[in-house]
C-alpha cells in the first residue's frame, strides 16, 4: 500500500512538506483553507461539520466500537503527537478499536497534514500549547523545504525536486547495471543512471530468490533498533545457549501481545532471547502508557511485564522514575520505523513480522533463516 501511495505522490506532486506559518503554530493560513475543504469532503459526515464529534463520544456503540470523538480540542486528540494523528488518518481507526476507514490511498501527505491543520486551528492556545509540549518529547519538528544541495548525487536530483521536504537518501548501486537504489521516507525507489525515471517496489534476484529491497529495509531497521540500549528494554534471555534474538515492540493491553508473551518461555527454551521495546498503541497517554512506565520502574522488569500483561498476579510500582523515559523513547522509535500495530517482531536480520506469530513457527523461521534455507 505504501508503494502505491508513493507512486501516486510522485505522479501528482502532492507529496509536499510542511511550511512554518508566520504565526506561532506550524501550519499556514492557506493550509487551513485546504484542510477545511478536505475535512468537509472526507471527515465531516462522522466527526461533524465543525469537528464537534459524536455527542456521547466517550461511550462505545452497540457493537463495542469507539465512536467518532471531537477533534476541535474538547476531546483527547491533543494527547496524540503529529505522527500518531497522521498514522490514524492513513490507517483508519480499526487498529484503535474504531470504525474509521483508512485514507492512505485517497489522501496525500500534504492533504492529511492540511486536515490536521484545519481542526487544530479550532484548538485554544492553551490546548495547542499542551499538544506542542507533548510533541517536543517525540521529536516532532515541522519540515522546512531545503535548498537543493550542490553535493547531492545526480541520480536523485530530480527525485529530490519532485519531493521537496522528504528525506531522500543517497543513490547506491544495485547488482543491476545502471540501476540505483534510494530510500525515500520509509520506502525505496529505483532510479536509472540519468535519474529521470523511478520505479517503486521490490527488487528481487530471481536466480537466488533474494529480496534485495527487504534486505535493505532490514539493514535500516537494525540501525534504528541499535539506537536503544538493552538496558532500556525488558529482556528475557535464552535458556542455555543463545541461538537467536528477536526484538518486539509491545503493548501491555494488546491481546496478541499477551498471547505472544505467554509463549515467551517456549522461545527461551528454544534458545531465543526476547527483547521488548515499549510501544503504547494509543500514544503517550492512557492505561497502557502508564502501566508500561510502571514496568520500566520495577526492580524485576520481567516479573512486572508478566503482571502488566495479566500472565501472573501482583502489584506494579508507581510509574514516576527516570527509567520510565524508555517508554517515550520506544514510542518515538516505533513511530520513526512506522510500526502499525503490536506485536511487531523484528528478526536478527531486521526483517519485520507484523502481528502475532506462534512460538513454534517463530522457532522454525529463525532456525531456517540461520541455515540459509
Amino acid at each position: 500500500m505504501r508503494n502505491m501511495v508513493l507512486l501516486f505522490l510522485l505522479a501528482s506532486g502532492t507529496y509536499t512538506s510542511l511550511s512554518l506559518a508566520e504565526s506561532r503554530r506550524w501550519y499556514s493560513t492557506d493550509q487551513v483553507k485546504v484542510g477545511k475543504s478536505l475535512f468537509a469532503q472526507n471527515c465531516a459526515s462522522c466527526h461533524g461539520k465543525n469537528a464537534e464529534g459524536t455527542t456521547d463520544w466517550k461511550k462505545r456503540d452497540a457493537k463495542g466500537n469507539l465512536v467518532p470523538p471531537p477533534l476541535n480540542g474538547t476531546a483527547h486528540a491533543w494527547h496524540h503527537p503529529m505522527k500518531v494523528l497522521r498514522m490514524t488518518i492513513k490507517q483508519g481507526g480499526k487498529p484503535l478499536g474504531g470504525q474509521m476507514p483508512p485514507f492512505a490511498d485517497k489522501l496525500g501527505e500534504y492533504e492529511i497534514d492540511s486536515i490536521i491543520a484545519w481542526f487544530q486551528s479550532k484548538w485554544s492556545d492553551e490546548i495547542y500549547a499542551a499538544w506542542s509540549e507533548r510533541n517536543q518529547s517525540t521529536g516532532f519538528v515541522p519540515v522546512k523545504k531545503q535548498k537543493q544541495e550542490k553535493t547531492a548525487d545526480p541520480q536523485t536530483r530530480l527525485l529530490r525536486n519532485r519531493l521537496p521536504g522528504v528525506d531522500v537518501g543517497p543513490a547506491t548501486r544495485t547488482p543491476v547495471e545502471g540501476l540505483y537504489q534510494s530510500k525515500v521516507g520509509a520506502d525505496y525507489a529505483y532510479l536509472f543512471s540519468n535519474g529521470r525515471y523511478a520505479l517503486v517496489g521490490e527488487l528481487i534476484d530471481l536466480q537466488t530468490g533474494n529480496n534485495l529491497t527487504e534486505q535493505a529495509k532490514g539493514k535500516d531497521n537494525l540501525e534504528l533498533l541499535n539506537t536503544i540500549s538493552e538496558s532500556d528494554m525488558v529482556v528475557f534471555p535464552a535458556k542455555g545457549q543463545e541461538k537467536h534474538a528477536i526484538t518486539v515492540f509491545t503493548d501491555t493491553e494488546c491481546p496478541f501481545c499477551r498471547k505472544l508473551h505467554a509463549e515467551v518461555p517456549q522461545l527461551q527454551a528454544a534458545g531465543i532471547k526476547v527483547r521488548y521495546i515499549p510501544f503504547p498503541r494509543n500514544g503517550p497517554a492512557g492505561a497502557s502508557y502508564e502501566s508500561m512506565k510502571s514496568v520500566w520502574c520495577a526492580k524485576d522488569r520481567q516479573k512486572a511485564m508478566s503482571i502488566a500483561k495479566g500472565i501472573t498476579e501482583g502489584v506494579l510500582p508507581k510509574p514516576g522514575c527516570p527509567e520510565a523515559r524508555a517508554v517515550d523513547q520506544g514510542f518515538a522509535l516505533g513511530i520513526k520505523i512506522e510500526i502499525r500495530g503490536t506485536p511487531a517482531i523484528f528478526l536478527p536480520t531486521g526483517r519485520l513480522l507484523e502481528g502475532y506469530v506462534p512460538a513454534k513457527e517463530l522457532v522454525q523461521l529463525l532456525n531456517a533463516a540461520s541455515e540459509g534455507t
